[in-house]
């Protein structure tokens, strides 16, 4: 059962304010601090504090988790974090609430998830649909041919010719599919990446033997203290949707008797346009708070960025209502097909509609959106600043839009 209102005798819980659950939430997500030069070191490090990033195939500007470094490190180079995840294999990628880059010492709590991928993808229609009538042999076939052939992508396999109308993005082939559902169930591995395309293999040849699988209470507590470690304060239901790898229900049943314990703090959260809600707080939350030192260098943030990928959140404590508009028609758009939000400090002062134009190797800002209680000369200098960063970052001139429109939140 979730917990959603702070009951009226509860007065005594502390209260979590929306200052101080922005800091901590700017600290956990690794952008409090200037920008550190990029190294191989540095691209691992920056992963394991974060937990996870999520992977994005759209290149307009450039994929998002290579935007996710460029907006915490300068001179970030994609290569840097393919290093680690084809090379030391330090991190590796599956899925959080997305395809992601995972840091590696969190491979044993995925056993949880091949399980339930196998129960789940065994029993799905959509699935089978995909691996085709002999989808039992399929499996086999692509078992055999990366075990004895070594890593493979969906092209090293013969394609059927198409039957009727293409379904575009999922038009997948039996053997693609029969990858995939390898992959989800964790019988094999993404070795490496040739461009975009994953190159597969057998998955002790890219991790080592499988761990052994925890108990289910053992990662329903690393989970919760993982969430809590770099959200800092947040409800069940934002615990539970970190790695997405428990239920609300699991992560409020642990907080409260962590809370109980004294292992996490019991509080009650700010929220802008609500009353406050019932959340939990990592035990050392004020003292956290209190260290946090903001940096203000402007910087844009990727659409599917830590800071930015819970909307609700992201909306109740930074006032910025957030949509990601790739996927709504051109004629729906309200700000732009590929708009990154740009933050300095703790505010987000606007948001910049843009494209690479790599054929004439420019970053062309299509629209710029200032936010409310942000005055115009400060925002403009600020979204200047931030693609002007961006496009030294990716190698690219800068080319600047007409003069600036507001959006229509509320500020905090």
């Amino acid at each position: 059962m979730y917990l959603r209102a702070v009951p009226k005798h509860a007065c005594q819980t502390d209260l979590v304010s929306i200052q101080t659950a922005r800091r901590l939430l700017l600290a956990g997500c690794g952008l409090n601090r200037a920008p550190a030069r990029a190294t191989k070191a540095r691209v691992i490090a920056l992963v394991r504090e974060l937990g996870f990033v999520q992977v994005d195939s759209i290149n307009s500007v450039e994929r998002a988790h290579h935007l996710i470094f460029h907006a915490r490190l300068d001179g970030y180079e994609p290569a840097q974090l393919a290093h680690h995840t084809e090379h030391s294999r330090h991190a590796f990628e599956h899925w959080t609430h997305d395809a992601s880059v995972i840091r590696s010492d969190w491979l044993q709590w995925w056993t949880h998830r091949f399980e339930q991928s196998r129960a789940r993808l065994g029993q799905s229609a959509w699935m089978r649909e995909r691996l085709g009538r002999n989808w039992k042999k399929t499996l086999a076939e692509v078992r055999d041919a990366l075990s004895t052939r070594g890593p493979l992508a969906t092209r090293d396999f013969p394609r059927p010719a198409r039957m009727g109308k293409s379904e575009g993005w999922w038009d997948w082939s039996p053997h693609k599919a029969a990858l995939e559902f390898l992959w989800r169930t964790g019988e094999v591995a993404i070795h490496a990446r040739r461009g975009f395309e994953k190159i597969y293999d057998i998955a002790e040849r890219v991790h080592g033997v499988q761990p052994e699988r925890p108990a289910r209470e053992a990662l329903v507590a690393w989970a919760c203290r993982e969430a809590l470690e770099r959200l800092g304060a947040a409800t069940p239901r934002e615990i539970a949707h970190f790695v997405w790898a428990i239920t609300p229900t699991e992560s409020s049943a642990w907080c409260a008797k962590a809370a109980k314990n004294g292992e996490i703090a019991q509080v009650a959260l700010e929220r802008l346009g609500r009353a406050p809600r019932a959340g939990f707080a990592r035990i050392d939350w004020k003292k956290a708070a209190a260290r946090v030192r903001l940096d203000d260098t402007p910087r844009l943030l990727a659409p599917f960025d830590p800071l930015i990928r819970e909307r609700a959140r992201l909306t109740e404590l930074f006032a910025f209502d957030y949509r990601f508009e790739a996927f709504v028609p051109a004629a729906k758009r309200v700000h732009g097909y590929y708009t990154m939000p740009v933050l300095t400090g703790e505010r987000l002062v606007s948001r910049l509609d843009l494209a690479s134009d790599r054929d004439t190797g420019i970053l062309r800002i299509n629209r710029a959106w200032h936010e409310p209680g942000v005055t115009a000369r400060a925002a403009d200098a600020c979204a200047h600043a931030s693609a002007a960063r961006l496009a030294d970052q990716l190698g690219l001139g800068l080319a600047w839009p007409t003069k600036p429109k507001r959006s229509a939140l509320r500020a905090p």
